[in-house]
């Protein structure tokens, strides 16, 4: 297909404190093609001020959500996009050329969907301590003992078409819904291109996800049981991270953040090399 149009679909509530970085990182794309879709679930801080301040005429929705994966559901009603992916608030682009290689990829293969990897940092995104992403179906124990699936969503930017194919994410799921999406997306369409460089910083701030560790590892192996044949393995993989979680989970109410950021980092360099 030619250069296409892409959607970034970014979802804000009182984001003020991360929003500009992730504005910065996407007016500086050298590929221009694009609009940033705001879907804002009612803020009280300067978030909308600061969107109002780096687009004149902003995409923006201001509506409330039942969580982020129905913000989701709105985005992608409202993209006017050809490719439509997500950027969250609190994230960036890796580099200037994240959406070059997007556009490249659609205009050099025939594929619907595009994936990279994710690279975690800590909150200030200056010290890396994980990495997501890997190539579809192509994920060893090894990678699964890293982390229990290959997938990581806001490296993935798909033809339109094809998330109608999809549908909506299943607001069932409250904290795995992506995971659900991306497998029933795998169920439509086998044509991908997988960009080895990584697309995405996320910011990993310790403490923030583990009111939701458990309810998570629930609902991921509740959807890949729905998708794969049950396994020794995969029982094994998902005992191994239930424990992970469970010694993590205990260290941040103990608010040995710092311990669990140095853990998290020794995996990372254990799994590269």
């Amino acid at each position: 297909m030619a250069q296409p149009k892409i959607t970034i679909i970014t979802c804000t509530l009182n984001s003020a404190k991360t929003l500009r970085a992730n504005l910065e990182s996407v007016k500086s794309q050298t590929y221009k093609d694009f609009e940033q879709l705001f879907i804002d679930g009612g803020s009280v801080d300067e978030t909308v001020k600061i969107i109002k301040g780096y687009y004149e005429q902003p995409r923006l929705i201001i509506s409330q959500a039942k969580g982020l994966y129905d913000a989701f559901n709105k985005g992608l009603r409202y993209a006017s996009g050809q490719v439509i992916g997500f950027l969250h608030s609190d994230d960036v682009f890796f580099d200037n050329n994240a959406l070059a290689r997007i556009a490249k990829a659609f205009e050099d293969n025939n594929i619907d969907y595009y994936c990279s990897k994710m690279i975690i940092y800590d909150g200030k995104l200056r010290s890396i301590f994980a990495e997501l992403g890997t190539v579809p179906h192509q994920q060893t124990l090894r990678d699964q003992l890293y982390s229990t699936t290959y997938f990581a969503h806001p490296t993935y930017y798909c033809k339109q078409e094809i998330i109608k194919q999809v549908g909506d994410f299943d607001l069932a799921y409250q904290v795995a819904s992506d995971i659900d999406w991306l497998y029933r997306l795998e169920k439509v369409t086998s044509n991908f291109y997988f960009d080895a460089n990584p697309l995405v910083k996320f910011r990993g701030e310790g403490g923030s996800s583990a009111s939701n560790y458990f309810r998570g590892l629930r609902e991921e192996f509740a959807i890949r049981l729905k998708n794969e044949k049950p396994s020794f393995a995969l029982y094994f993989i998902y005992s191994y991270h239930y424990l992970r979680r469970l010694v993590r989970f205990i260290l941040e109410k103990l608010k040995l953040y710092k311990l669990v950021f140095y853990a998290r980092k020794l995996l990372f360099k254990l799994r590269i090399n």
